[in-house]
């Protein structure tokens, strides 16, 4: 028997049974579909997330608390706030370092007049804007003067000022943060996001007011420094920097027996490549669960078939078909409904990633459509192996029928 008259013969068969060929294959087309779109969702928000991070600059360094070494192992909920701003001291002492500014934020209350809302509020100093470049629409910034004089003095993002004051300039005017009152000396100029926050709705002011006045702290989130020649020379050398003012003996310099960690734009990089493997390996795995269940829809109606076409299996061997040639027939109906299933959900899962790329562009920045070739590839692959896996048992069932026996089957 020719190949070509196998298939027509399955095309046959597969049209003689419409209703039961396409739930099997709808099967398949949710199966391909979802393992396409999980791996377009997965890439989209990796390269987001990546595009966020690259914005933070190369020659950046980060110092936040940890307890123990937080790349290894879950994350531990119970981290005690160690930095100081007389921890700055000693990085402004430093060669490796351009500049050093210290971070305190809050999601607070703030209002004027009848207009309250909550805004993200940034406890900082004047070295903020040179190590995050921005533009004033109205006023100054925070300067030496601020932070060391305690100053009750706020910078508005442009799109909160407009909230609180319209469409004038805010400058010199009062305002409160909680139950703090402040002046108003700036705003911003439009600044959009970075690293998922909304920098039009912020709020700064000088970190020593952010911590007495308003948090009743003395301790700071983080550091931000600027560095100077080889990024990896730095974080070394801030490594040492916070062990020397912290008192910690760590002569081999193991990240665990810090109640640091320091990190650059490289390392939170390769993070989130590793968060967005696993994460694309997670969602492509929950994907193909309904691949396995199509696969045994596939085997269950080939099941069916053999038992409603034993007399003509039957007859096909009378007539001189081969063991062989019965079992690549029904292999190759399997094998079609799985490449009709899987190609049909390589389109609609192409349709429906480039739908939710779309909308995704619509609410958050940076946001691209994502279409890897290789998640199509995969998937007519994957239908086709699916097909073979699960319609092998049902082709040997068939081929291994007697030919007497079946011509008597009723």
């Amino acid at each position: 028997m020719l190949f070509s008259d196998m298939v027509e013969g399955s095309f046959t068969a597969l049209r003689r049974n419409k209703s039961r060929s396409g739930l099997t294959i709808l099967g398949i087309v949710i199966g391909i579909a979802s393992v396409i779109l999980m791996l377009s969702i997965g890439q989209s928000a990796e390269g987001l997330i990546l595009n966020q991070v690259s914005d933070l600059g190369s020659d950046i360094v980060f110092i936040e608390p940890a307890a123990g070494d937080p790349t290894k192992g879950p994350p531990n909920p119970f981290i005690e706030q160690s930095l100081t701003l007389d921890d700055m001291d000693a990085f402004e002492s430093s060669t490796y370092f351009d500049a050093v500014s210290a971070t305190l934020t809050s999601s607070l209350t703030v209002s004027h007049n009848e207009e309250s809302q909550f805004a993200s509020v940034l406890g900082t100093d004047g070295i903020y804007l040179d190590v995050f470049p921005a533009d004033l629409l109205y006023g100054r910034y925070l300067d030496d003067d601020d932070v060391d004089s305690y100053a009750r003095v706020a910078v508005l993002g442009m799109t909160i000022a407009e909230d609180l004051f319209g469409d004038q300039d805010p400058t010199g005017m009062k305002m409160k943060i909680g139950d703090v009152s402040v002046r108003v000396i700036g705003v911003m100029d439009e600044q959009g996001s970075r690293f998922f926050q909304n920098l039009d709705e912020q709020i700064a002011i000088p970190v020593t007011t952010m911590q007495r006045d308003i948090m009743g702290l003395d301790t700071v989130n983080y550091f931000t420094l600027i560095s100077v020649g080889d990024i990896e020379v730095a974080k070394e050398e801030a490594r040492w920097i916070m062990r020397d003012e912290h008192n910690i003996d760590n002569p081999n310099g193991e990240a665990e027996f810090d109640d640091f960690f320091v990190s650059s734009q490289s390392d939170a990089v390769e993070i989130i490549g590793v968060v967005g493997s696993v994460l694309t390996l997670l969602l492509s795995s929950i994907a193909a669960i309904s691949l396995i269940v199509g696969g045994i829809g596939i085997m269950n109606m080939m099941l069916m078939s053999v038992t409603e076409r034993t007399r003509e299996i039957g007859l096909r061997k009378a007539l001189g078909a081969t063991r062989k040639e019965i079992l690549m027939q029904f292999l190759v109906e399997a094998v079609l409904l799985t490449l009709v299933g899987g190609l049909t959900g390589v389109i609609i899962g192409v349709l429906i990633s480039l739908l939710v790329g779309l909308a995704g562009s619509q609410v958050l920045d940076g946001w691209d459509v994502a279409i890897p070739v290789s998640a199509i590839v995969l998937a007519v692959f994957v239908s086709t192996i699916v097909g073979v896996v699960f319609g092998v048992y049902p082709a040997r069932k068939a081929a291994k029928l007697d030919p007497i026996e079946a011509l008597r089957y009723e």
